[in-house]
């Protein structure tokens, strides 16, 4: 600077000769360099010693594909970085709307997160984001439909670039869970898929292994029944409701598929472990099946509808595949005899049924008195021995209206189980072969003769012979 002052200073006039003029060229000339120094400082840096933003990147989103009429999950939070520094943090709020952000020029990865708003996740800033940052539920919040996409671009000066990101689905939506056939005397039933990521980070990719979801049914009109909540009517065409269950996929496969049975405050965990793997992108519908003879049964259909396709998977597991979660004793138990004086005992469960009591002949066999896991409402005007055939379990033949003597153990067996259930009127058969009832928790000498106006509740019996050979 100093030599174009001095340049200037010998084109400045002599006060010995040059006119007012020219000194008013010269001091134009000073001013116009002196600016055009300054406008070269402002365009390569601001204040702070970064660039000024020079270019534009303009970001909008589209459906990644699948089959019928895809969505976006919104909002989308849209990060920038230029190298492993993040250079903006924007918020796309619906569909339609373009960002606009000014950037220097040069190369940057966009990554895109859809479906994740601030009310349920807590959102990384600008200030602390990185590639592999999670976002995390907030407490009390659910998983959401979340999506992610990516893309790279590479800004000119005074350019404007725009980037489509395809969203791709990172969830499988637990749309129906139907368990069928379960004992009438259960209190709860759940089902458990593990082992699930627990968090999607802002490049889309899962992070933290091991979650797991409990999904829990609510007993249906039939007492047999189990189900989630169905989706509303105006939803069921998209299959969402607020028994609908949105899951990152699983940490690793194959995963397993759980089902929670509570009877008299024991929970008995039926496990399978799935031969095709689950994966996001698909919704999942669970409909499963109790046999008393082999356990449980599933069959799983997965739904692509507006997702990705279609795929359907069988459940298929038994007693071997079940623990009790209130039991330290060995978790598999073979429920037949295998060896002289391995017979079932007063309390295990035998086919599905409750052992109320054994008589054993001899070293190889015994006789097992059986309580059904079923039971329903009956009055004497009914033809109770028809009703036995839909109470019986599968495999037992043989049910009957309980003996006194057997309704004794019935009692013991139901109150302790369910405490609730004194004063309930259950039938037995009386031994003029006429129908009785008994009130549970009555005095021992209340066993009255059946009313055929009233109505009662009945659970059969069976006896059957077991042998260790």
């Amino acid at each position: 600077m100093m030599k174009i002052l001095k340049g200037i200073k010998y084109l400045l006039p002599s006060p010995f000769g040059m006119g007012s003029g020219v000194r008013l060229l010269g001091v134009s000339l000073l001013i116009f360099m002196l600016v055009a120094c300054s406008k070269d400082v402002t365009d390569e840096a601001t204040s702070d010693g970064t660039r000024n933003a020079n270019s534009l990147l303009q970001v909008t989103t589209r459906s990644g594909g699948g089959t019928g009429e895809a969505t976006v999950s919104y909002p989308v939070q849209v990060y920038v970085f230029q190298g492993d520094e993040c250079r903006a943090v924007q918020t796309i709020g619906d569909e339609g709307q373009t960002l606009n952000i000014p950037l220097v020029e040069g190369p940057y990865s966009v990554y895109a997160v859809g479906g994740a708003s601030s009310a349920d996740y807590t959102l990384p800033t600008k200030d602390n984001a990185t590639t592999t940052t999670a976002l995390t539920l907030k407490e009390g919040r659910t998983l959401t439909d979340l999506m992610a996409a990516s893309a790279v671009a590479t800004l000119v000066d005074g350019g404007t670039n725009t980037v489509a990101l395809g969203m791709t689905r990172k969830t499988m939506l637990i749309q129906d869970v139907t368990i069928k056939k379960i004992p009438t005397a259960a209190t709860a039933v759940s089902v458990t898929i593990a082992p699930l990521w627990q968090s999607l980070t802002i490049c889309g990719t899962y992070s933290t292994t091991n979650g797991s979801t409990t999904i829990a049914l609510t007993k249906q009109s039939d007492n047999r029944t189990w189900q989630n909540a169905q989706p509303l009517p105006s939803l069921q065409g998209e299959g969402l409701g607020v028994g609908s269950v949105y899951l990152l996929p699983p940490s690793s496969q194959p995963a397993s598929v759980s089902v929670n049975i509570t009877i008299g405050g024991t929970t008995k965990t039926y496990t399978y472990s799935c031969s095709d793997q689950l994966e996001a992108g698909y919704k999942i519908n669970i409909d499963g099946t109790y046999t008393e003879a082999v356990g449980v049964s599933l069959t799983g259909t997965i739904t692509g509808a507006t997702w990705l396709g279609e795929r359907t998977i069988s459940f298929t597991f038994d007693e071997s595949g079940s623990t009790a979660a209130e039991d330290n004793t060995d978790p598999t138990p073979d429920p037949s005899p295998t060896g002289a004086g391995s017979f079932p005992a007063v309390g295990d469960t035998y086919e599905g049924c409750y052992v109320l009591a054994v008589t054993e002949i001899d070293e190889t066999s015994a006789e097992l008195t059986l309580l059904s896991p079923n039971e329903q409402a009956a009055t004497t005007t009914e033809n109770a021995d028809a009703a036995l055939a839909t109470l019986g379990a599968v495999g037992i033949s043989d049910w009957a209206v309980p003996t006194r003597a057997q309704m004794q153990l019935v009692e013991a067996k139901l109150l302790a189980d369910d405490a609730s259930l004194a004063g309930q009127k259950y039938l037995y058969r009386k031994s003029n072969d006429g129908l009785g009832y008994r009130t549970l928790g009555a005095a021992e000498t209340a066993w009255p003769t059946a009313n055929t106006t009233d109505t009662y509740r009945l659970r059969p019996v069976a006896v059957v012979s077991v042998t260790t050979e």
